[in-house]
């Protein structure tokens, strides 16, 4: 991909179907955002034409959510020029650019978990409107459903009571119910599976054809492949390159994300010797959500764990770290009877786990770095009721190297840092600590490409060392490329166990959608 700095709507062909004839419908530049001594954009331009889907790419920490949210309006930028429409853009909050049209599905959704799916989608998009009926209310919460096709989500269901997906799907429908002219999609297809991405994908054709322009952030270079008609290459705040449909590979574009060449995306782990120990038994588990799971992982084996969002996953790696109530006929780890499991009992039992939700479940914002790491660990590191403090810092230096952590140091906030580098922190709490497990919920959900490598590596060099990893994903390619095995859950059922060749995507999807394949004795 040759570097092109800033060539503008004008200078480059446009995309099938799109309107050439007027100006663009978004024009920034030189946009430059301070947070304190922090340039978190620093120098970022692009044009996006009526109808167009213009890609926002980079590292984590690049600057890409920091310019969506001054467009939506959350953010005020420092210095540089937004023309809307030919006018000056200088919206002060997310209702006022609402009203000019532009619109923004968020990452780190901003929806209310305690309201109804109903009341998230039409209350906020009446503003001061007046008084609304609970009968008004419901009806048009079905009409936006039924022209979005969510049929499958009761809309008096409490939004916190679904799966991660359901509510990022509730999100994006609910900032294309404010009909946009400039909807911006921010890593809005980050907890989506392929069944879910297709269905978004849907949504902004229908807009492209009426000319409304989407800006879309994403990590998933493949969706970029498939969406995009143009985009917009941003690393530490400014902007290095401008790219269209077809003009580029993955490696070219990560070596322009990364600023050096691109690495090897699936290293692959080796293999599992025949014999090996079990670390964790499972006959006969059973909760809510779970029907009947006979469940079994070796030491240094990656197992997948595959199927549509709201089938068990969740509750699945949930029981296997003690955080829901289940029963079992059967249940051991690293060999001994388990009666009864919790999340401390299943650290000291040598187990760690990373939440399906980083930030409600994950993290502690307001605490800093250092001591988010170090969550499960101040017994380990205390004595005599201290914290030594030596071995504690040396340790996060450790995991903040090795995972490239982006942060200032051990005392800034978590919730300061972009939410790549939040997982981050997730996952690295349990590096080298003598795990003999890790459950993953989606690790690898927001995070850009080169932070993927690093969590790749990261999992192939534990699993050599003999540590087993559950690794629920969203994006099936993982799966296919990085497992031993899969088990895939359909209604609360392992439906299909793929080994070796037998795990590819069409397989995996084939089995989510109730496509029976084969089930091990």
């Amino acid at each position: 991909m040759a570097e092109q700095r800033h060539t503008g709507a004008a200078e480059q062909s446009a995309a099938p179907g799109l309107a050439t004839s007027a100006g663009p419908l978004l024009k920034v530049s030189n946009l430059i955002k301070h947070f304190g001594p922090v340039r978190a954009v620093d120098g970022v331009s692009f044009e996006i034409l009526p109808g167009e889907v213009h890609a926002l790419v980079g590292e984590n920490g690049a600057g890409k959510s920091t310019v969506a949210k001054i467009l939506a309006g959350a953010y005020s930028a420092t210095s540089g020029s937004i023309l809307f429409d030919g006018e000056l853009f200088t919206p002060s909050s997310i209702r006022q650019a609402r009203d000019l049209g532009v619109v923004c599905a968020f990452q780190e959704l901003a929806l209310v978990p305690d309201w109804t799916v109903a009341e998230n989608l039409v209350l906020p998009s009446r503003g001061n409107g007046g008084f609304v009926t609970q009968r008004s209310l419901n009806a048009r919460a079905a009409q936006v459903m039924g022209e979005l096709e969510l049929g499958h989500i009761d809309p008096q269901a409490i939004l916190g009571s679904l799966a991660l997906a359901d509510r990022q799907l509730i999100e994006i429908a609910r900032a294309i119910s404010a009909k946009p002219r400039l909807l911006i999609l921010d890593e809005a297809s980050s907890a989506l599976n392929p069944l879910g991405v297709q269905w978004l994908f849907g949504r902004v054709r229908d807009l492209q054809v009426q000319g409304v322009g989407v800006i879309y952030v994403s990590h998933r270079l493949n969706e970029i492949h498939e969406i995009a008609d143009r985009g917009s290459v941003l690393r530490d705040g400014v902007s290095v390159s401008d790219f269209a449909r077809g003009s580029w590979t993955d490696n070219e574009l990560v070596s322009q994300m990364a600023g050096r060449p691109a690495g090897k995306q699936f290293p692959k782990p080796a293999i599992v010797p025949k014999g090996t120990p079990e670390i964790i038994g499972i006959e006969g588990l059973s909760s809510a959500g779970l029907n009947n799971i006979d469940f079994r992982l070796q030491a240094g084996e990656i197992l997948g764990l595959g199927g549509l969002a709201g089938h068990g996953q969740t509750e699945l790696l949930k029981a296997l770290f003690g955080d829901v109530q289940a029963r079992a006929s059967s249940w051991r780890i690293n060999g001994k009877n388990v009666s009864r499991l919790t999340p401390l009992s299943a650290v000291r039992n040598g187990l760690g786990y990373v939440p399906e939700d980083r930030k409600t479940e994950g993290l502690a914002l307001e605490m800093g770095v250092g001591e988010n790491l170090l969550t499960p660990w101040f017994r380990a590191f205390s004595w005599g009721g201290s914290i030594r403090l030596a071995q504690e810092r040396g340790w996060i230096k450790n995991v903040l190297s090795a995972l490239t952590v982006k942060a200032r140091g051990p005392l800034q906030k978590a919730g300061a840092l972009s939410g790549g580098n939040q997982q981050k922190l997730v996952f690295g709490r349990w590096l080298e600590r003598n795990r003999k497990a890790l459950i993953l919920h989606d690790p690898t959900r927001g995070i850009d490409v080169r932070s993927k490598q690093e969590l790749y590596a990261a999992m192939v060099k534990l699993a050599e060392s003999g540590v087993g990893i559950v690794w629920f994903s969203t994006e099936v390619e993982e799966l296919q490329n990085m497992c031993h095995r899969v088990i895939v859950l359909h209604k609360g059922t392992i439906v299909s166990e793929l080994v070796g060749k037998q795990i590819t995507v069409e397989a995996i999807v084939g089995a989510a959608v109730g496509k029976r394949g084969e089930v091990s004795a």
